[in-house]
């Protein structure tokens, strides 16, 4: 390369990467600029008249005044500097965009900028809300009066950014394509006339989307001039020289001079006329000669603005032209190319230029006739689409008729690069995007900070994950060949890692060879645990093979020594003639520790191809991957049968040494002094048996409890022995002397019932021939024991909370008041909060006996005591029946522990007491059990883990079951603390927390709900 190619590349480079920069640099400069709510534009007509026009005005909400400035009316004064030109309405924008908060006129939320005085020197004021206004006379078109107001400061709107950012997106990628082209061919002159048109598109779409906000900056003003000017030609010059280079054609070097001399003499002409302008427009000064001078020189700047106004529209002119002799020059190349290629190649831009010529026609039509809507943006879609008709004819050419020979640029990982960093660029630009909508959108909650955080946050998750999956996308598209193996690694890492079942550990290994060779069949052996035989473990698509080789097989002893063996048409070993006659096509022993562990056989491949040296050291290496994912699931089933033995024992282990225990208590009960016994003053709980953390915890509330008079409500499933549990909190109550009297509530109607607990007088109702002494008078200074109170009808409920409130019962019939000292303690099996929901039950009674709550499990819950209750319910049916059965058979015991006991410790007593009575030696067996129990059911281990996979609360631990249990009782002083405390104790878990406590759930709840804790 010659050293002038070298730099006209650095130099042309450098261009393109300042164009680039100054398309960012003047979007932020626009994005972070303030916007007035008025337009003016270049001065139509040469006058001395002070102003400048309006060609829109502002909304009423965008103005604080009298009146309303309107178009056609003149901007006379703008921020306290006098407007005689286009360019000192520049300087106030430069002014207002420096100026900070410091510089403004402070203003309460109350006040308006309107009331301020005449006199007040405040030209740029601040609301305490973070609204700016600017001081603006105006002078009116109609009757000449001038007009004060303030005119409200702006965030730029929102489209126009938005079709920038749109642009830069679309054209950015052609710049870049252009640019590596023009490194790779630097002689080639139409590629670098295209490198230079589309550089030189960035500043010209960008600059004359937002001019008037850049007028404010000489440099970025200067910028977008230079190259609005000079993109015309340089088009043209492309066109002129594509696709043949003009020195085939002889006027190469004639070109320049013809096409580039209008250009650069407009181009110099208008930069002469903004800098005098606004050298003319400078302020010189705060005295009167200087003012004078000023007023002097602004004239003389009015005056080349209109100039600069007319050789704009001039210029539009001469651009149509060149628009117009490029396309002829397009024609020609059509008509004139010298192949199919060549022609097919300009076709496709000349669609784009006469498709393109519709939106440029209509931009001149703007330009001449609605002059203001073009100034303001009303020519940015019709030239985004003309712009856009060209890319895409770039880029059909590009990609089907090779372009500028850009696949001799473009390698394959140049390709991804470009692609990957062009899905980075565009993301980055698309959260900017957003960033910008949240900022400009007037009237939304974005101003606050909270919701903008939101949206990023939001947006740039998104756009994460939809810029993973298009990565992922153009990755699989450049490297699939790497992706069947990095799938097949990643299924056998999974297997190692997650399965331990050798069946679904070959399924992964055979599915992961047939995907990553492209082969439809094959079947895979594993060797049995004796390492005699390999057995068919799994197969897949249709294959003739048998299910398993000996260990003398002549297959096996050839793939001991080769390893792997290829189909051969002509071979005719014992291993060749068995992959024919099996229609096989490779196979394959794989090893593990020096051992064959299994075989792999498989079919042809999709593609009809032989099986290379790659593939078989692929299957090599999953099979060693394998044979260890192999060892460690029968490692795994090994120690899993070994977990399951020691747990057994363990169990049997537990069992005994309850059964000792037992044993040990009995004896040291039976051995005990009696007169030590009575000088003992311990719980007493003869009738309740079993030493299981659950039972204890609940003797143990009921020792607290029992020393008490308060109120216990007792529940639990039918046949849990609340009754028993009534009568231990009554013999351990300082009411023991007293009479213990019970009531089953469930068994009388609401008559009897309410005489039954209060007594009636002679004559009460029909049969009552004598007066009756109820159960309250009857547990005078001792326990009533109602049992299933939920049972009982409203009628009965209401004077029961009566008697319990006052402590005074009336018989029925009677008129006179009893006074009762009676504890009551009541049981029921059923829901009362259900029933209070459903009206059957009265929420105050509930209130007044749930003072403590006892809940009883259910035998299930409690297995550790079936030994100790089987026993105690044994004797007792011996001493009965006179039999003489003083043990259980250990089956019989496994098939009782086993048993769900839905009657609980009921059903336990009525089945020990059958099989007494059926016994026919001295120790029960599986034979004396019901029919449901003599068959081994699920296993105590395995139930348990189907009833965690079931819908439940979780079980509460041994340690938590043990603690001692709370009373909590309603209204006391540190009911919040126990709620809390109990809590803890469960790890979070509400259900278990209420049962630590001894209350229903739903108690718990409304607890937690009232004092804050939910």
């Amino acid at each position: 390369m010659s050293p002038n190619l070298r730099k006209d590349q650095l130099v042309l480079t450098c261009v393109s990467a300042l164009c680039g920069l100054f398309s960012l640099f003047a979007l932020w400069y626009v994005a972070s600029s303030p916007d007035l709510p008025v337009r003016c534009v270049l001065s139509e007509e040469s006058v001395a008249e002070l102003g400048l026009p309006i060609r829109y005005g502002p909304r009423e909400d965008d103005f604080d005044g009298k009146v309303l400035p309107v178009p056609g009316d003149r901007l006379v004064s703008l921020g306290g500097r006098s407007i005689r030109s286009f360019v000192d309405y520049t300087y106030v924008l430069a002014d207002l965009r420096s100026r900070v908060s410091s510089q403004y006129g402070r203003l309460n939320n109350y006040a308006s900028p309107a009331d301020l005085t005449p006199d007040s020197t405040y030209r740029f004021v601040e609301i305490e809300n973070g609204t700016r206004f600017v001081h603006a006379v105006f002078r009116s078109h109609v009757d000449g009066t001038l007009h004060v107001g303030w005119l409200k400061v702006l965030p730029q709107p929102l489209t126009p950014l938005a079709w920038s950012v749109l642009w830069l997106l679309l054209q950015f990628p052609i710049v870049v394509l252009t640019g590596l082209t023009y490194w790779k061919r630097p002689d080639d002159q139409a590629v670098k006339l295209f490198f230079m048109v589309s550089s030189l598109a960035l500043v010209a779409y960008t600059g004359g989307n937002h001019w008037w906000v850049l007028a404010s900056s000489p440099l970025l003003t200067l910028s977008f001039t230079s190259a609005a000017v000079l993109f015309p030609a340089v088009l043209l010059h492309f066109f002129l020289v594509y696709p043949a280079p003009d020195s085939q054609r002889g006027s190469s070097a004639v070109i320049p001079l013809v096409v580039y001399p209008v250009p650069v003499a407009a181009m110099c002409s208008a930069i002469l006329c903004m800098v005098m302008a606004r050298l003319l427009s400078s302020d010189w000064g705060p005295g009167v000669l200087q003012r004078g001078l000023q007023g002097y020189l602004s004239s003389g700047s009015s005056g080349l603005m209109e100039i600069l106004r007319t050789g704009v529209f001039g210029y539009i002119g001469v651009a149509a032209v060149y628009f117009v002799v490029s396309m002829a020059r397009l024609i020609r190349s059509y008509v004139g190319a010298r192949n199919p290629l060549e022609r097919a190649q300009v076709q496709w831009i000349l669609w784009a230029g006469i498709g393109s010529s519709i939106a440029i026609c209509y931009t001149l039509w703007l330009a001449y006739f609605r002059t203001d809507d073009f100034a303001f943006g009303a020519a940015r879609a019709p030239m985004m689409a003309a712009s856009g008709l060209f890319m895409v004819a770039y880029a059909v050419g590009i990609a089907r008729y090779k372009l500028m020979l850009v696949d001799q640029v473009l390698s394959r990982g140049m390709w991804y690069y470009v692609l990957s960093v062009g899905l980075t660029i565009t993301f980055g630009l698309s959260i900017a995007g957003v960033a910008i909508a949240a900022l400009w959108r007037e009237g939304s909650g974005f101003n606050d900070p909270l919701p903008m955080v939101f949206v990023l946050t939001a947006s740039v998750l998104a756009s994460n994950w939809l810029r993973d999956r298009l990565q992922r996308s153009i990755d699989l598209r450049f490297f699939r060949e790497k992706y069947p193996l990095d799938k097949a690694l990643q299924r056998i890492n999974r297997s190692i890692t997650n399965v331990l079942e050798r069946r679904v550990v070959a399924d992964n290994l055979l599915t992961s060879c047939c995907e990553a060779l492209r082969v439809d069949r094959g079947a895979l052996y594993l060797v049995e645990d004796d390492r005699q035989r390999f057995r068919l473990s799994t197969v897949i698509g249709r294959f003739n093979l048998p299910l398993q080789f000996s260990e003398d097989d002549s297959v096996l002893q050839l793939l001991m020594e080769e390893v792997a063996v290829q189909r051969v048409p002509s071979g005719a070993s014992p291993i060749q003639d068995w992959l024919r006659a099996h229609s096989a096509e490779f196979i394959q022993g794989l090893e593990s520790e020096g051992q064959l562990v299994g075989v792999v056989v498989l079919g042809a491949k999709s593609n009809g191809a032989a099986y290379t040296g790659e593939d078989v050291t692929f299957i090599t290496a999953i099979g060693r991957v394998t044979g260890v994912a192999l060892h460690c699931a029968k490692v795994h089933a090994d120690i899993n049968r070994l977990n399951e033995d020691v747990q057994q024992q363990a169990r049997h282990i537990a069992e005994q040494e309850r059964r000792i225990a037992f044993l040990q208590a009995e004896l040291s009960h039976h051995v005990t002094d009696p007169q030590a016994d009575g000088d003992l003053t311990e719980f007493r709980r003869e009738a309740i048996k079993g030493t299981s953390p659950a039972i204890q915890g609940v003797l143990e509330t009921v020792r607290k409890v029992a020393a008490s008079e308060a109120s216990v409500l007792l529940r639990g499933e039918s046949g849990t022995g609340k009754e028993l549990l009534a009568r231990a909190i009554h013999e351990n109550s300082p009411r023991a002397d007293g009479p213990l009297v019970s009531v089953h509530c469930a068994s009388l109607s609401p008559t009897l019932l309410e005489s039954e607990l209060f007594g009636h007088v002679k004559g009460a109702f029909t049969d009552a021939r004598d007066a009756r002494v109820g159960r309250f008078q009857l547990a005078e200074g001792g326990t009533l024991f109602l049992d299933e109170i939920g049972d009982i009808s409203l009628e009965t409920q209401i004077k029961l909370l009566r008697v319990l409130q006052e402590r005074i019962i009336e018989p029925v019939g009677g008129s006179q008041s009893i006074p009762v000292d009676v504890r009551v303690v009541a049981a029921t099996h059923q829901n009362l909060e259900r029933l209070i929901a459903e009206g059957k039950f009265r929420e105050d009674l509930y209130y007044r006996l749930n003072v403590v709550t006892i809940t009883l499990p259910p035998l299930r819950e409690r297995r550790e005591d079936l030994f100790e209750l089987a026993l105690h319910f044994l004797r007792r049916a011996g001493e009965r029946t006179g039999r003489r059965v003083t043990s259980i058979d250990e089956t019989a015991m496994r098939r009782l522990t086993e048993y769900n006991w839905p009657g609980n410790i009921r059903e336990l007593q009525n089945i020990i007491e059958r099989a007494v009575v059926l016994a026919e030696g001295a120790s029960l067996t599986v034979a004396e059990l019901p029919a449901e129990m003599r068959e081994p059911s699920t296993p105590l281990l395995g139930r348990r883990s189907e009833e965690a996979d079931r819908p439940r609360r979780r079980a509460l631990t041994v340690d938590v079951l043990a603690a001692p249990r709370r009373i909590l009782v309603s209204g006391s002083s540190d009911e919040k603390s126990m709620l809390e405390d109990a809590l803890q104790r469960a790890n979070g878990n509400k259900a278990d927390a209420a049962r630590l406590l001894g209350m229903p759930r739903s108690t718990y709840y409304s607890k937690l709900k009232k004092h804050g804790l939910d």
